[in-house]
């Protein structure tokens, strides 16, 4: 009899755990496989591409630094090193089944130090994650970040000597040294931690900096935004203007211009056609600018694909140009021009010999958003006796034959 009340307990016993390994299994395994969906991840393609100067690079694996004189893959643990005052390089972020187009880049200039940490994205396209990039910054005399260029969000994750920070979609300027972190937004979000629980934010046109002594205080303005809607939030129409002109032959494509919106708001210059054709936006200024101290003109450019390499034969037909109409004292009509291309080729040069100045245009990586800071355009002009007076307008524009290409964050920044 106890035999039979054991072997029932035991029964019982058996039937109870299969019914909670049933349960277990029902519930448990749909919710591993949605975890497993949602956080699952897998490395982005990094590439170093050199520009200038010396670039060198050091696998994570080795102890030995690497003169870089063409485009590199980069590992994670590996480091880059420019190690001259005009070296210039870039850091691009490619999803792998799409390497035509970087999630996020990065312009190193100057003496620099980065440790590439790792970058990953979701595996699975319902993933509510974003792109997470961690880099380790020892030193950096110039860096420009443009954080985002896709559907997914992205988030840049930064080490320094003095602390560390995330970066949000957006546009930023980081200097790096032994004593102090420079972080400056020119538009998204950093967000700096300050304590327990505590975080610091910077948004757009706001800087700090970070020492052994803390975080210091947040400064703001210091510039004023000569334009209108420069983040184009606003319907093409309300500040800046289509326009045409200069087409070559009427039987072909007048392109389009067209206001894209979402994540990014962004103008998108399109054509496919033969012979030239200038196509843009523009904005009338007319601001005095006699009092300031200095002129910089930024914008977050893109270049899709050009049928005319380099600039065209007298680097006038660069698929970007921004161009910027000004009075000099005396009252002299004078533009001050900077394209952007990505194609080369053609046996041309990247030099408009025609255009006042002599402007060197700029090659960019095809599909990246490429962010453009000019030098302070006050001494720069004064160097060939020019003192800018009136700034009449600002144009925004594609020029040749066929053409995909973009821009974002046109800004007219002057101090006084």
């Amino acid at each position: 009899m106890r035999d039979e009340r054991r072997t029932s307990r035991l029964a019982w016993l058996i039937l109870t755990l299969a019914f909670l390994t049933c349960i277990g299994l029902t519930v448990g395994t749909p919710m591993g496989v949605r975890w497993y969906i949602a956080h699952a991840t897998r490395p982005l393609e990094v590439w170093l591409q050199p520009r200038a100067g010396i670039v060198t690079f050091q696998n994570g694996r080795s102890s030995a630094l690497t003169l870089v004189r063409a485009r590199q893959e980069v590992y994670p643990r590996s480091r880059i090193v420019l190690s001259s005052n005009d070296a210039e390089a870039l850091l691009l972020f490619y999803l792998p089944h799409r390497p035509d187009r970087p999630v996020s880049t990065l312009q190193l200039y100057g003496e620099t130090d980065v440790v590439f940490v790792s970058a990953r994205t979701p595996r699975f396209a319902n993933s509510p994650l974003p792109h997470r990039i961690v880099l380790q910054v020892n030193a950096g005399h110039e860096m420009r970040i443009s954080v985002g260029g896709d559907e997914r969000t992205s988030l840049l994750h930064i080490q320094t000597p003095q602390g560390s920070f995330d970066l949000a979609e957006g546009s930023y300027t980081l200097a790096v040294d032994a004593e102090r972190t420079e972080l400056s937004v020119s538009k998204g979000q950093a967000r700096i931690p300050t304590g327990e629980d505590e975080i610091l934010v910077l948004t757009d046109f706001q800087r700090t900096e970070l020492t052994a002594e803390g975080v210091g205080e947040i400064v703001s303005g210091g510039q004023r935004d000569l334009l209108r809607n420069s983040d184009f939030n606003q319907p093409i129409g309300s500040y800046w203007h289509p326009y045409r002109r200069a087409k070559e032959r009427g039987d072909q494509s007048d392109g389009t211009v067209e206001r894209v919106s979402g994540e990014r708001n962004f103008i998108l210059f399109e054509r496919n056609g033969i012979g030239h054709i200038e196509t843009g936006i523009t904005q009338e200024v007319n601001q005095n600018v006699l009092g300031i101290t200095s002129l910089h003109v930024n914008a977050v450019v893109r270049v899709d694909a050009q049928s005319i390499p380099f600039c065209g034969e007298s680097g006038t037909e660069c698929p970007v140009m921004i161009r910027m109409t000004y009075l000099d004292a005396q009252g002299g009509l004078h533009e001050w021009l900077q394209g952007f291309y990505t194609l080369e080729g053609g046996g041309y040069s990247n030099v408009c010999d025609v255009c006042e100045g002599g402007p060197r245009h700029i090659q960019v990586p095809t599909g990246a958003w490429y962010p453009y800071t000019s030098p302070d355009l006050i001494p720069e002009l004064r160097k060939r006796g020019i003192q800018p007076a009136t700034i009449l307008r600002v144009d925004v524009y594609a020029s040749g034959h066929s053409f995909r290409a973009a821009v974002d964050e046109v800004s007219l920044l002057v101090e006084e």
